[in-house]
């Protein structure tokens, strides 16, 4: 059996122990690599740099492509240290009890475990609540030491904490006193206590800026930019100076799966400032981030509202592993750190055997120099690496003289670019996009049509309409500024504490023989009580698209007194189309023709390049939408045309006959 080395007693032992695992490398191509960073190194020995964002932007996702050669162009083995942030690990479910005392709720837990305590997490199925919590710990279960007090605990709209620090203590009992504040007691079902593992590492700022901020339904959504990709992120930072909030926030990166475009969760939790009578303000601003390679250069950041208004944000900031690359430099001189290279492999050096040894030696540190793009670069040819064709920015000609509706588009800079269907153009293409076009000069522009899990909303007036057969029945009419247009949910809130009715969401149609009708696109209960958490709002999801531009919404209060409608919130999806451009002039959205197939353009091989590339937004042109139709007769209506080219014609045929008929004689 192969004996590992012994540690050497100094330095010197170790960098000859580590000369003498290092075999001579392979030579290698430096000019396959297409940037490099100068290392001025003042002496030999073990020499450990510190990664720079340039660094992990023009290197592999794993940095799998990073070389280290000496002056005179010999490549040097290094070993690539990148600190683990491994999280508290969680305990088997433990031993508790609860009691309720003098208006508290305590839960006392046995640990049964020597461990340094983390934290201590509880579970209950209460849907909404903010108590004030007190922590203490002990060794006998008789006297007790105050860890902390007046630390929040809440579930609300989405946001939760129930997790509760102990401050790496060891103890054989924990206990935590709930005030419940004349409120019902919270039911407990579970406790769970996590221990400490490795020391974290102290993260490095990424920076970062906000490029796009989108207030959609009951949602913030932010474009976040960072300065250089594939950096291994590990937490988020969000900079408010709201006094009192509670927000759940997702980040996530756009992916595209199956053809499929859409968004991938890479981290969650839940941020807030809560202050409670008595206690000193609690917040709680950064969550961790599971982000597994590649690290695109955009991020997109969630912030869960529910029905409270978007929070005022002074910024976000991501941060970082540190990550730095070790090598023995048997000479002072410059050296050249190499990246770029999509070909090379992750390189297997023998001191990964020594990493142990190494990471503990003390080393020089080196910063590198500016990146540089290498002279003569001139990668190795290869079918397996060849880069994806650039995106198509033509298709074919189309004639659109089948489409009604014809829209400029308003483009600020060429690239990849991100249209959004407006209300109208929603209502008047096809359910399923399939008659949308984008064209320049009548040639088509490709595209990818992207749907989000995202929704706007629209706040719409409830209008009273009383129904004299039918006294007991509150009615209300809602106009729309478009007829037809794809609503999935309405929200209705109404300030009335105590009620409980059936409601209906339905819409006025006419069948081709003119016999009038009402078809329901909703119903359902809505009951609400004066409770605390008790929401205002109720949404009904509907049933098919709408046909016409007013909505009708009825209950029947049976004996009881009308119930307040207030603002009615009128939720539609979000609908993208994603392309590219050379330029900004000329382009014009169509649509509106229900023979149109769906369109098939070459861009499966470039979908991903397309939809995860940063983005320009495009806008539709505000103003009349027919007033890009080629037809100088656009504006009018059909019916209007009609009878008027019927009354030129008429006019005409008079005084043709008029001519015809014999003149009368003169007397």
């Amino acid at each position: 059996m192969k004996s590992l080395p012994r540690r050497p007693r100094n330095l010197l032992g170790l960098l000859l122990a580590v000369a003498a695992a290092s075999p001579l490398l392979a030579a290698l191509t430096p000019t396959e690599w297409a940037h490099r960073q100068s290392l001025t190194v003042a002496a030999p020995g073990l020499v450990r740099v510190a990664l720079p964002a340039s660094t992990f932007d023009a290197a592999g996702p794993n940095q799998e492509d990073l070389r280290i050669v000496d002056p005179a162009g010999r490549e040097v083995a290094s070993l690539l240290e990148c600190a683990p942030l491994s999280g508290p690990l969680t305990l088997p479910r433990v031993q508790f009890e609860v009691k309720l005392a003098d208006g508290t709720t305590v839960i006392t837990a046995t640990t049964q475990t020597k461990d340094r305590l983390s934290s201590i997490i509880l579970a209950t199925p209460h849907p909404f609540f903010l108590r004030a919590a007190r922590v203490e710990i002990s060794n006998d279960g008789a006297s007790w030491t105050l860890l902390d007090q007046g630390l929040p605990i809440f579930r609300q709209w989405g946001a939760e904490k129930l997790e509760l620090p102990l401050g790496d203590h060891i103890a054989a009992y924990v206990r935590v006193i709930i005030t419940d504040n004349r409120a019902a007691p919270l039911p407990f079902t579970g406790v769970w206590l996590t221990v400490p593992s490795t020391p974290p590492p102290t993260l490095i700022p990424v920076v970062t800026r906000i490029v796009g901020r989108d207030e959609y339904a009951g949602e913030t959504v932010l474009t976040v930019a960072l300065d250089g990709r594939h950096q291994p992120l590990e937490a988020l930072e969000i900079e408010t100076k709201e006094p009192l909030f509670m927000r759940r926030v997702t980040v996530t990166i756009r992916e595209v799966r199956d053809a499929v475009p859409g968004e991938r969760t890479v981290g969650s939790g839940t941020i807030y400032r809560v202050a409670l009578e008595g206690s000193p303000p609690r917040a709680q601003l950064e969550l961790p981030l599971n982000l597994l390679p590649p690290t695109p250069r955009e991020l997109l950041v969630h912030i869960h509202n529910g029905d409270s208004p978007p929070l005022v944000l002074e910024g976000v900031r991501f941060k970082r592993l540190p990550m730095d690359l070790l090598f023995r430099a048997p000479a002072a001189g410059t050296y050249l750190l190499l990246s770029g290279n999509p070909q090379a492999k992750p390189p297997q050096y023998d001191l990964g055997a020594f990493g142990d040894l190494i990471r503990g030696a003390a080393s020089t540190a080196v910063i590198p120099g500016e990146l540089e793009s290498t002279p003569n670069y001139h990668p190795r040819e290869s079918l397996a690496t060849a880069p994806l064709p650039d995106v198509p920015l033509t298709g074919a000609p189309l004639d659109a003289k089948d489409w009604s509706q014809h829209r400029a588009i308003a483009i600020d800079r060429p690239g990849v670019q991100e249209l959004e269907l407006d209300l109208e153009a929603l209502a008047r293409s096809r359910p399923d996009y399939a008659d949308l076009r984008v064209l320049r000069e009548g040639n088509q522009i490709p595209y990818v049509l992207e749907l989000p899990a995202l929704a706007r909303s629209l706040a719409l007036q409830p209008v009273a309409t009383p129904d004299p057969k039918r006294p007991s029945v509150s009615v209300w009419q809602l106009r729309l500024p478009q007829a037809g247009p794809p609503l999935r949910r309405l929200v209705l809130a109404s300030t009335t504490p105590l009620f409980q009715r059936e409601f209906r969401i339905y819409e006025k149609l006419t069948t081709p023989e003119g016999r009038a009708y009402e078809a329901t696109l909703a119903a359902g209960n809505w009951s609400r009580t004066p409770e605390p958490g008790v929401s205002e709002t109720r949404g009904f999801d509907l049933m098919g698209r709408m046909r016409t531009d007013t909505l009708w919404i009825e209950t029947d209060n049976g004996d009881n007194p009308a119930i307040a409608l207030g603002a009615v919130q009128a939720v539609y999806p979000v609908v993208r189309l994603v392309f590219k451009v050379a330029d900004t002039g000329g382009f014009e959205l169509i649509y509106g023709n229900p023979a149109a197939n769906t369109p098939r353009y070459d861009l499966s091989l470039v979908a991903v390049k397309l939809l995860t590339s940063s983005r320009n937004v495009a806008k539709l042109a505000a103003g009349d939408p027919n007033s890009a139709a080629r037809s100088s007769f656009s504006g009018l209506k059909g019916g209007t045309i009609f009878w008027g080219a019927l009354a030129l014609v008429v006019i005409v045929l008079l005084v043709v006959v008029a001519k015809l008929l014999p003149k009368p004689p003169v007397s």
